[in-house]
């Protein structure tokens, strides 16, 4: 008669085998998420920068339309202050004035 132990043992083995395969994974699968949180945060420090650049691009090299100017200028004359919502709504203003 055999002994049954000898047989598991290869069986055994290739268990531990696995339960390695499946260490490696998961380490590796933290590894990658560590590195996509990295990325995450390096992506939203250059979405940063670049919004800082344009805001300084825009204040450098964009003026405002002479008749913004005129616009404005008259409300302050006037000492009427009208409130807009948003830029659109002044934009509307302007141009049906």
């Amino acid at each position: 008669m055999s002994c049954p132990q000898k047989s598991l043992n290869p069986i055994l083995q290739e268990f531990g085998m696995v339960i390695d395969m499946i260490e490696v994974e998961d380490s590796s699968i933290k590894a990658i998420r560590n590195d996509l949180q990295v990325l995450k945060d390096k992506v939203g420090r250059m979405e940063s920068m670049m919004e800082s650049m344009i805001e300084i691009y825009t204040d450098t090299f964009c003026t405002v339309k002479e008749e913004y100017v005129k616009e404005l200028e008259k409300i302050r004359s006037d000492d009427e202050f009208i409130q807009f919502s948003d830029f659109e709504d002044l934009k509307r203003s302007i141009e049906e004035s």
